[in-house]
């Protein structure tokens, strides 16, 4: 307890404590982001970057230490409406390019590889709760996280993030490049006046995965794909796990407050539940989605026969297009042309987003770092705000 309250104070002290680079050396203006590391680095930096503009900012964090010495705290702050991403040079070590805004309290780098940063940072992979359903002719566990402050008789409820491949979500010896980290994210939100979540992950881990994952709107133009089952699972989860969510937890059970995200195949098949129930959700955050496993033309066929004029779920799009990683080069493509296909259909402009990233590859450790700039769009400032 006495490590965890002093980590708080350093937090509280640097905060506002920084060094710009350039003709401003100093200033209190901006969102507050904090580094936490246990190594003490003498030169840390952040480049932050607008998505949009191309606009950036180098600034050099102010530095304290825990009181046992154990941890170096690292802030700075930045203007979130210029900037979306923010780049950590801690001497020689580079990060990738991580989300910034006002969900974002930092990021910690103690792991080896970096973990959204919450208040008090969190130690180890977080807790959830496994519950085991019938499927077909066998059986799917799904992952409950819910926040340690849950409070199930409270009268403010939750909101609910559904994401497929939850194997994937939480434990961050899951693979080789960690978790999404989807709940710490979840957590710093909450703690920067967003919305309070649980999130719920669906478990694809067995070689029914491409199966599972694989909507049949069509044709598809791989043969590994052909006997999709995405329709069995979407209603899997809006007939099955929906409801025992809903029965058992504090949660809202309106569309407003009901969210499903993933990436790869887990991207197109979460695309596709929203896209098939626009009624259930209120958001789609489809990462690195396998589009390409279908045809636009097939694509904007199946679009076509939804109705979307009263429910339209807003959709982020993620991709990356690392050319030391072809198969998110080839979902790339895919990626790029589904605003076009969504247009082809009349599907309000201002409900789509694509965020692209030229150095990105094909795992969690990227859908981790982007992971926080769905929420933003999922759980807009101004919603949050009128919700309390």
């Amino acid at each position: 307890m006495k490590r965890i309250l002093s980590l708080i104070l350093c937090v509280l002290l640097t905060a506002a404590v920084f060094t710009a680079c350039g003709e401003n050396n100093q200033t209190e203006a901006g969102h507050a982001l904090a580094v936490l590391d246990k190594a003490s680095r003498e030169n840390v930096t952040a480049t932050f970057k607008s998505t949009e503009t191309g606009e950036t900012l180098e600034v050099k964090l102010g530095q304290t230490t825990s009181a046992d010495n154990e941890y170096a705290v690292y802030s700075c702050r930045a203007d979130t409406s210029l900037y979306d991403r923010v780049i950590i040079t801690a001497d020689n070590n580079v990060t990738e390019e991580l989300a910034f805004n006002d969900y974002v309290t930092g990021w910690d780098l103690t792991p080896g590889r970096f973990y959204p940063y919450t208040v008090p940072a969190l130690e180890g992979s977080p807790k959830y709760t496994r519950k085991t359903f019938d499927y077909e002719k066998r059986t799917k566990d799904i992952l409950i996280w819910t926040p340690d402050d849950y409070d199930a008789s409270s009268e403010d409820k939750y909101s609910v993030i559904y994401m497929t491949d939850g194997q994937n979500v939480f434990d961050r010896s899951s693979t080789s490049t960690g978790s999404w980290g989807a709940a710490e994210s979840a957590l710093a939100m909450a703690e920067n006046g967003g919305e309070k979540c649980i999130i719920v992950g669906i478990e694809n881990a067995d070689s029914w995965r491409d199966n599972e994952l694989t909507p049949d709107i069509g044709e598809v133009l791989s043969e590994d794909y052909e006997d999709g089952h995405g329709e069995y699972f979407a209603d899997f989860v809006v007939d099955t796990v929906m409801p025992y969510i809903n029965e058992n937890y504090n949660v809202y059970t309106d569309r407003e407050h009901t969210h499903v995200s993933g990436s790869s195949s887990g991207g197109i098949e979460s695309f596709y539940i929203a896209m098939a129930h626009p009624d259930k959700f209120a958001s789609v955050g489809a990462l690195s989605p396998a589009f390409l496993l279908f045809s636009d033309d097939t694509w904007v066929d199946w679009l076509s026969q939804q109705d979307y004029s009263e429910n339209a779920p807003f959709i982020y799009l993620y991709c990356g297009n690392s050319s030391a990683d072809s198969l998110e080069q080839a979902l790339y493509t895919g990626t790029v042309s589904m605003p076009d296909n969504l247009k082809k259909i009349g599907y309000p402009e201002d409900k789509i987003v694509t965020k692209l990233y030229d150095d990105g590859v094909h795992n969690e450790m990227y859908w981790r770092a982007i992971f926080p700039d769905y929420l933003q769009y999922a759980f807009p400032k101004a919603q949050a705000d009128a919700s309390e």
